[in-house]
């Protein structure tokens, strides 16, 4: 990789061409072009007009960081921060002006750095390009990246899963584009949304907008939060690649136009080769994936566009014996699994007034498993899964604006969904276990021990009498459970139908909507309201408050399961929140936020609600209920004065309400970490017009050195997240020494224990080098700087010892990117 990154310098190493920016402002509202606006660079005060089209291009830019701006009489200001430029490139910018009632100075204040999703209320986040690539893990996995938010749980470093203010798994909205995407993650779980490597390329990103709670009437079939995912079209009139390589793999990305300025495109491609490396350390389980994406815009005409989108993936592993806890224990597994997400959009413009979406997408994700036993002659398979889930939908969204006060939203979701489910379990048979070095007595005093190790604690003695013992059949074969085959496929309906209306006064906007599910397979027809209110208190400060009724449907492997004693039925979650939104400066913002939420029909498996502690049946109740709560503060600096920081504490409680046979009272939900609190900064500096470094710069010698981390380049940024969070609960297992098997005692309390609190901190170094006909990035990020033993989960083994399995620990990732 030196060689190549060296040979490149060395022939490119010449001053670097200008930059240029090109793009559209439109109202966020209407999404109807504004012409006249004034664009402006803020550090050279470069400025241009947006034309017929809301189109605008400046030329002849150094390359830099810039501050640019959007400003237009009856809009708000909006700066982009941090907008990095680089030589030989057209960097695409969009900006969405909100129209503004007021005047004069009230408004100063809140203008200009921080822009808010579309019928945001409260519990919203929007995460530009710019903060993507300069995020210490944001740069290649946006899940990761919100996970300095207040609002979200790390559930562990091999996961980015989001989980939010006591949700569970795959409780969170994913779309790109208008699109629906199941899980964007390479080897996600059956029925979770998040995986070790996520398979969205970051440079397709424009924009993020997070909700953590409180959203429109448009977003449904989830209970906790959304992740609309905005992304940048192609380049329209020139060839532009990117190259990158990177531990996790290599990859390319390509762009421009197709025909004229009409149709445009980017597509990318990336592969592992990780496999080479844990091979030439001497481990057997190889992840290998590969990951795919596309986007074609056809501008119909000024006001009808056409985009087409695709994301697909592939992923495989086979997971031998190493005896390493940290790969889940001793069985062997081999995965394969494949997944895509592709569709059709059509946005047109309605005189003046508002625009309407058209979408029609297929999704579709395959898993294949296998958990097997290597005998002395052959394989023994004991589990297998060949699962296939997909959704093909069509939805329409209609906003009209009806006058500057009233605005009115629309649309339906029809979403029909398939599934293919083949299962085999082996039947588990309950065993006897007999020690002939112990005598009756002895034997008897097994049931006092929880471990092996509580055991030997006691009695030294019987380190290896324990291990010497005799097997019998409990009576003929007697299963603990007997063998599950579930082959099952068919498909089922959704509908979904909102409606939304927005009234904006002087200082004051009420958003108030319902929407209304109903799918035919368990007779669900549900009506949710949602409400949300702000008020303009004074310049600096803003009140927000929403209430809300969120359904969801159960994951097709939960909800279908030939097992369950009852159609399931949705889930739901009744949630309040308050919040005051506190405009330090114009680049600072503190948000404090109380949130309640009730939650109601999770799924719970059955086996976990029985007595009989080695209950293992597959099916599942909806009788789970239970209540999060907490307050949330986050403080954001955006980038000036060259840094920029954010800063998030939460203090929350999920409990549950114990749902197993005679009892009650409630205990704590498996993410209840109660405290949490990340730290994230950065700092930029330019070189560029160092005469110094301009000297050295040419110089034949740093041609063949600049390469080395630490190297001065010509933008060097230095970036960090640190974050802490309480241990994790969880219910330790006991060891029954007559039958050999680990089981949770139906006496004890549910997540009595917690795992040791949680700290880690990263460190990114990002170096820009701009060329006459390249542009070079190179990182550098130091996971886990302090070396941490951060505590993952027990791995139990057969013979009644565990061990507990850890987090990532210190690692470097590194990888460069050459643009052409």
């Amino acid at each position: 990789m030196n060689k190549v990154l060296i040979s490149l310098i060395t022939l490119q190493f010449v001053l670097a061409n200008s930059a240029s920016i090109i793009g559209k402002t439109i109202d966020q509202d209407t999404h109807q072009p504004l012409i006249g606006a004034i664009i402006t660079i803020e550090e050279i005060q470069k400025n241009t007009i947006t034309d017929a089209n809301g189109n605008f291009r400046i030329d002849n830019i150094p390359s830099n960081n810039y501050t640019i701006t959007a400003s237009m009489i009856g809009y708000a200001k909006l700066s982009k921060v941090n907008v990095s430029l680089t030589s030989n490139r057209q960097s695409p910018i969009k900006f969405m002006l909100v129209p503004q009632s007021l005047e004069g100075k009230e408004i100063q204040v809140r203008a200009g750095y921080f822009e808010k999703a579309k019928d945001a209320i409260i519990s919203t986040q929007t995460i530009d390009r710019e903060e993507i690539r300069s995020d210490p893990v944001g740069v290649y996995d946006i899940q990761m990246m919100v996970h300095s938010l207040p609002s979200v749980i790390t559930a562990t470093d091999q996961n980015n899963e989001i989980i939010v203010r006591g949700g569970g798994p795959s409780e969170n909205l994913f779309q790109i584009d208008n699109l629906e995407i199941p899980n964007p993650n390479h080897f996600g779980e059956v029925g979770t949304g998040g995986g070790p490597v996520n398979i969205i390329n970051t440079e397709f990103v424009e924009r993020i907008d997070f909700f953590a709670g409180g959203f429109p009437a448009k977003f449904g079939d989830k209970q906790s939060s959304v992740m609309d995912i905005q992304l940048r079209d192609g380049s329209s009139d020139r060839l532009e690649i990117d190259l990158e390589l990177s531990m996790a793999g290599v990859g390319f990305l390509i762009e421009g136009p197709i025909y004229n300025d009409k149709i445009s495109y980017i597509s990318s491609y990336r592969k592992s080769f990780i496999k080479d490396l844990i091979k030439s350390a001497g481990l057997t389980s190889v992840p290998e994936y590969s990951n795919t994406q596309h986007k074609i815009t056809y501008n119909i005409s000024d006001r009808k566009k056409l985009i087409f989108n695709f994301v697909g993936a592939t992923d495989s592993i086979d997971i031998k014996d190493e005896n390493r806890p940290d790969l889940r224990g001793a069985e062997n597994v081999k995965y394969n699994g494949n997944q895509y997400t592709a569709g059709l959009t059509l946005k047109s413009l309605l005189n003046k007034n508002g625009y309407h979406l058209f979408s029609l997408g297929k999704t579709l994700t395959n898993w294949k498993a296998d958990v097997y036993k290597i005998e002395e002659s052959f394989i023994d398979t004991f589990f297998y899964r060949e699962n296939m889930e997909s959704d093909n939908f069509l939805k329409w969204d209609l906003i009209y604006k009806i006058n500057k006060k009233l605005e009115f939203s629309t649309g339906i979701n029809v979403k029909y969904g398939q599934y293919q489910m083949k299962e085999k379990l082996d039947a588990d048979t309950l065993f006897s276990y007999n020690y002939p070095d112990l005598n009756l007595e002895q034997q008897t005093d097994l049931i006092n021990y929880d471990n092996y190790y509580d055991l030997i604690e006691s009695n030294p003695s019987y380190t290896n009498l324990i291990n010497n013992f005799t097997i019998t059949p409990f009576t003929t074969d007697t299963p603990i459970n007997p063998a599950f085959i579930n082959e099952n496929e068919g498909g089922l309906w959704k509908y979904a139908q909102y409606s939304q209306l927005k009234v904006s006064l002087n200082r004051m906007t009420l958003t108030t909507g319902l929407r209304y599910d109903n799918v035919p397979y368990n007779k669900t027809s549900k009506i949710s309201p949602r409400l949300g209110f702000n008020f303009l208190i004074n310049s600096k400060i803003k009140l927000n408050i929403a209430f809300g009724n969120y359904y969801q449907t159960p994951n097709y492997w939960i909800f279908l399961n030939p097992k369950n004693q009852n159609k399931l039925q949705h889930s739901y979650s009744k949630q309040m929140i308050i919040g005051i939104e506190y405009f330090l400066s114009s680049d600072t913002k503190a948000t404090l936020e109380f949130y309640n939420k009730r939650i109601f029909n999770r799924s719970v498996m059955i086996s976990d609600i029985t007595s009989n502690p080695f209950d293992q049946g597959l099916g599942f109740t909806d009788t789970g209920k239970g209540n999060a709560k907490g307050l949330e503060l986050f403080i954001q600096k955006k980038f000036s004065s060259k840094w920029y920081g954010t800063l998030s504490y939460s203090y929350g409680e999920s409990t549950a309400d114990d749902y197993r046979d005679d009892k009650s009272g409630a205990y704590p939900w498996d993410y209840d970490v109660r405290n949490s609190f990340t730290l994230v900064g950065g700092y930029k500096v330019n070189l560029e017009n160092s005469i110094w470094y301009n000297k050295i710069r040419k110089s034949k010698l740093f041609s063949w050195i600049s390469w080395i981390p630490l190297m001065p380049s010509d933008r060097f940024e230095i970036s960090f997240r640190y974050r802490y969070s309480g241990g994790m609960p969880f219910t330790p297992q006991k060891y029954n020494f007559y039958y050999r098997k680990w089981y949770i005692d139906s006496n004890i309390e549910l997540n009595s224990h917690r795992s040791d609190y949680y700290s880690r901190l990263d460190i990114m170094l990002l170096r820009r080098f701009s060329f006459k006909n390249i542009n070079l990035t190179t990182f550098l990020d130091l996971q886990n700087i302090f070396n941490r033993d951060n505590q993952w989960q027990r791995v139990y083994f057969d013979d009644g010892t565990y061990k507990m399995s850890y987090q990532y620990k210190q690692m470097p990732v590194g990888g460069i990117i050459i643009e052409f």
